[in-house]
């Protein structure tokens, strides 16, 4: 396996509050380290040093506005900018400069963060995967759609980064870059300003290297500053009831992977109130197919005015048998579909009547060979479908080293009890500090 090489991954974000420029400071890191490192892993789409320097120098002449201040963040290149291009992951729209921010954006500057860049992602945040590559094996994916935030993310070449998930783009890029990641509720942050694919799913997430970022990211942009979102509270993890998804998808994961879920819920019995089998009924395992669909109807409709451009050839032939597939599906079996949805939703919400989080992977394995593409989402789609908040913990290896996850579901709004439940997990089994990338790749 290829694997990165260079100097020890640091942190960008470490001792910042005891820099006398603070945020010029870990600007500085991370243009240090992109420089060092990106020309092997292509995580960048675009990225200006003078404006994310600028940026910086106004933060650290500014008193203090939340814990985000100066913190850099990277951008998926789906998520608008008006001081720096949005390319959509196609050469289509190669130097497109946008007329405002995305929502998003302007709740981030509002907190004082400074935008890095912007990070890859696949065509229009669909199937043709990115250049970028995995920092743990740089013959292997990084994910997909949100490629770029993943892999810059785990590198060390910004301590935040934005995505956004529409079947499993951001628990399943975190799960094999081994970094964490928040798929919030859905509609809880705001999506204007982002490139729809399916909006019957599509949700702007974060990727962090510790789970207590994903709240203070939660918190800055859950809110427009005179409303918040209402919150479901979950109990303290000694009386947590957690329930273990047994679907009928199961048997997509890698023998190390279910080991894994298997000691993680072992694991658990000793921290939680009570940790029991969740049966998944054999009949939602039509979810996959039902999803797909329902994006592709979707995105046939939401990208089309984005493809029907001069030397639309330059399409990929993939995006357009997929958004065939979408614009020719009959009713029947869209209706068929839709059903399927609901019935995912129903027993989504019964499970919660009698558990307080849902336990799964967050991918079926170790992240596979590049040139096989972004790997393979059903284990997302269910908080997808549902609209859950989810967090993605990488939790082990795989027998080829590589990381794996467990994604964490809980009820609609109880985003900031999660996060701090996958805080509280973390911190006491040390996962933070298990997927560093040092020389030669290794932890």
């Amino acid at each position: 396996m290829s694997t990165v090489t260079g100097s020890e991954t640091v942190s960008p974000i470490a001792d910042i509050l005891a820099d006398e420029h603070p945020s010029v400071s870990a600007v500085e890191r991370c243009l240090d380290r992109i420089t060092q490192r990106d020309r092997v892993i292509g995580a960048w789409a675009h990225l200006d040093p003078a404006l994310a320097l600028e940026q910086a120098r106004a933060r650290d002449a500014e008193q203090r506005r939340s814990p985000l201040h100066g913190i850099p963040f990277g951008l998926k290149d789906i998520i608008e900018t008006g001081d720096q291009p949005t390319g959509y992951g196609s050469d289509l729209w190669s130097g497109s400069r946008p007329a405002q921010d995305a929502e998003v954006v302007r709740r981030l500057r509002r907190d004082g963060a400074v935008i890095l860049g912007k990070t890859t992602t696949t065509e229009f945040a669909t199937y043709r995967p990115t250049a970028t590559r995995n920092p743990h094996g740089l013959d292997r994916t990084p994910g997909g759609s949100s490629s770029g935030s993943a892999a810059a993310v785990a590198d060390g070449q910004v301590p935040l980064a934005l995505g956004t998930q529409t079947a499993g783009s951001v628990l399943r890029p975190g799960s094999f870059c081994g970094v964490f990641t928040l798929k919030p509720t859905y509609g809880r942050w705001p999506f204007d300003g982002v490139l729809p694919v399916a909006l019957t799913f599509d949700t702007v997430g974060a990727f962090a290297r510790h789970p207590a970022w994903l709240g203070a990211i939660d918190e800055s942009l859950s809110t427009d500053g005179s409303t918040t979102p209402p919150a479901a509270v979950l109990p303290a993890s000694r009386n947590l009831r957690v329930g273990i998804l047994r679907p009928p998808w199961a048997d997509r994961a890698t023998p190390a992977a279910a080991a894994l879920l298997d000691e993680f819920a072992e694991n658990l019995r000793g921290v939680v109130a009570d940790v029991r089998d969740m049966p998944v009924p054999d009949e939602l395992d039509a979810l996959d197919r039902a999803h797909t669909l329902i994006m592709a109807v979707e995105a046939s409709a939401s990208l089309t005015d984005r493809i029907a451009r001069p030397h639309v050839e330059r399409v990929s032939e993939q995006l357009h048998r997929f958004l065939h597939e979408g614009r020719t599906a009959a009713p029947s079996e869209i209706q068929w579909a839709r059903q399927v949805l609901r019935d995912v939703r129903t027993f989504v919400g019964r499970a919660f009547d009698e558990v307080d989080v849902l336990v799964t992977l967050a991918a079926p394995g170790e992240a596979p060979p590049i040139e096989s593409g972004t790997g393979d989402p059903v284990f997302n789609k269910l908080a997808s479908i549902a609209g859950c908040p989810a967090v993605g913990l990488p939790a082990g290896r795989g027998v080829e080293g590589l990381p794996l996850g467990i994604q964490l579901i809980a009820p609609h709004h109880a985003d900031q009890g999660l996060v701090r439940i996958a805080t509280c997990l973390t911190d006491r089994v040390g996962l933070a500090h298990r997927f560093e990338v040092h020389e030669g790749g290794r932890p």
